[in-house]
């Protein structure tokens, strides 16, 4: 049977799927479904039934084998943190299953208006709904309505009004163009300060109006140097709370280089430009240029294009246990005879860059590590980076370029090539374990959250706990975190982890780590 979680009713036409498992199958479970990764050869075959008025359904003449069953219906969500062994099915020959019953979670939704400053309609407006397991977006009609249908937990509504597809107007009236910024529910500019909504099953939430806030229409002036003639080249506009929602279109830049961008909204930007030209010009990219918009114009910026490059330089290690992974476990099929002693097939060691600014660069450099523990990465466009290592049994403690060394894991390369880069890498991680207790005493299968404070830091990590209520990290590296049992799996944004523990920060705990600290810390869950 497929059944209504909230009220055990029957429901009709679900759609029942049976997928069939390899051997060597992982998986990945989340709140929109399943997702199935493994051997891609297996002759393993998919099935599919719909439940009738009663809510029942059936498969037959199912060949023996491992399956995983899901169900669907519009209208309702699957439940998240489900263990295989509830979901998944092993047949042998003869074999018949008849009593399996799956949920499904009847979706909240979320109605209301997206209004201007003089309480009139706006239409094509896109309203997003934020919650911990990513966001749902939907279009405001011609009367500024919108629905979203919602999995049950806490959210933030932003409303963007459509952007001009003109730049600044031209007034000579002595009035100034006024803009409509994205405004969070109720009255707010920034995530921070907006009011969390909090959806639960089957929950019909109207009224989530939202009056658009305006603001005066800057505009952010300058010129671009180092472009040769006859190079189109935009300039893009970056803000990190805009990563989510495809951010700034990008302006052209002008024959002369200079450009004008206009209707931004208030806040904190990095500004790129990117060449599209051919030949030395391709993917060009400029130096970054970090700029604050309020209510003054910005002028006479400049931005230097800098040509890819290369980041030459050398690994260094405090213990020599840790300058390659450990060896994987041995896996099936691997002849009997093959000595003990046999290396085991590993992946080259290899270090990456990801930009700190999601809007720069889309996309990430990385190179294999040498034997003396050296590296060599090409075509590194202008920026801040995390420098990453692609196994865990240390932590980058600092890097250096030329004589200045930086405690942390970010590369700053913004105006080019530095020289020789060390990357100084500690075994001295942190460990933080305990227990999760709520008032009947520990917790099993709860959730477990860890972020950087105030977002700073490229580590952040979810975990639940074991049968027995008890959780752990292990290699985290030093710094300040946030640490908080959350209600359920949460979507953790890399390039905003802070964001994982806003809606917590009233019972999350504050940690600080130094190096190889080993921490017990037990939580409760309200």
């Amino acid at each position: 049977m497929v059944i209504n979680s909230v009220t055990g009713d029957p429901i009709l036409r679900a759609h029942v799927l049976l997928q069939g498992l390899g051997e060597t199958t992982n998986y990945s479970i989340s709140g929109a479904g399943v997702k199935i990764l493994g051997n891609s050869d297996s002759d393993s075959q998919d099935y599919g039934a719909l439940t009738n008025g009663e809510g029942k359904f059936s498969i037959a003449s199912l060949p023996p084998g491992n399956y995983f069953v899901s169900a669907e219906r519009l209208g309702f969500v699957a439940p998240v943190n489900l263990h295989l062994d509830a979901t998944s099915v092993v047949l042998a020959a003869g074999d018949k299953k008849q009593d399996l019953k799956l949920k499904l979670i009847p979706a909240g939704v979320i109605a209301g208006r997206i209004l201007d400053a003089d309480g009139e309609p706006v239409s094509n407006a896109e309203v997003t709904a934020e919650g911990a397991r990513g966001s749902s977006q939907a279009r405001t009609g011609e009367q500024g309505q919108y629905r979203i249908a919602l999995y049950p937990g806490k959210y933030r509504i932003r409303a963007t009004p459509q952007r001009p597809p003109f730049g600044a107007e031209i007034r000579t009236d002595g009035s100034r163009e006024v803009h409509y910024a994205a405004t969070y529910y109720p009255d707010s500019l920034a995530r921070s300060s907006a009011r969390a909504i909090d959806v639960e099953p089957a929950a019909q939430l109207s009224g989530i109006d939202i009056r658009l806030i305006g603001t005066p229409n800057v505009l952010v002036s300058g010129k671009v140097t180092g472009l040769s003639d006859n190079t189109r080249a935009h300039i893009q506009p970056n803000r990190e709370e805009d990563r989510n929602f495809g951010g700034w279109p990008g302006n052209l830049v002008k024959a002369d280089g200079t450009f004008t961008i206009a209707n931004l909204d208030p806040g904190k930007y990095t500004l790129v430009v990117t060449a599209d030209g051919r030949g030395q010009q391709r993917n060009l990219q400029s130096a970054p240029v970090e700029i604050e918009v309020a209510g003054d114009n910005i002028e006479h910026l400049e931005l230097r294009m800098i040509a890819p490059f290369e980041v030459t330089g050398q690994i260094r290690f405090d213990d020599p246990q840790i300058r390659f992974p450990k060896p994987a476990p041995r896996p099936s099929g691997v002849p009997d005879n093959l000595p003990d002693d046999a290396p085991a097939p590993s992946a080259p060691r290899m270090i990456r860059l990801l930009p700190l600014h999601g809007g720069m660069w889309n996309g990430e450099a990385n190179a294999d590590i040498g034997a003396d523990d050296s590296f060599a990465l090409e075509k590194v466009p202008p920026g801040r980076y995390h420098v990453m290592l692609d196994w865990g049994q240390g932590y980058v403690r600092s890097v250096r370029t030329g004589s200045l060394e930086t405690d942390g894991d970010v590369l700053d390369v913004s105006n080019g090539a530095v020289g020789e880069v060390v990357v100084s890498v500690s075994s001295l991680t942190c460990e933080i374990s305990g227990t999760v207790n709520d008032a009947s005493g520990p917790v099993a299968n709860a959730h477990v959250v860890l972020a950087p404070e105030n977002g700073a830091g490229s580590f952040s990590r979810s975990t639940s706990t074991k049968p027995d209520g008890t959780y752990s990290f292990t290699g985290v590296p030093p710094g300040k975190f946030k640490l908080a049992v959350t209600e359920d799996e949460m979507y953790l944004n890399f390039m905003q982890p802070g964001e994982a523990l806003e809606d917590y920060k009233e019972v999350a705990e504050s940690i600080e780590l130094h190096p190889g600290d080993k921490l017990t810390k037990d939580l409760k869950r309200k």
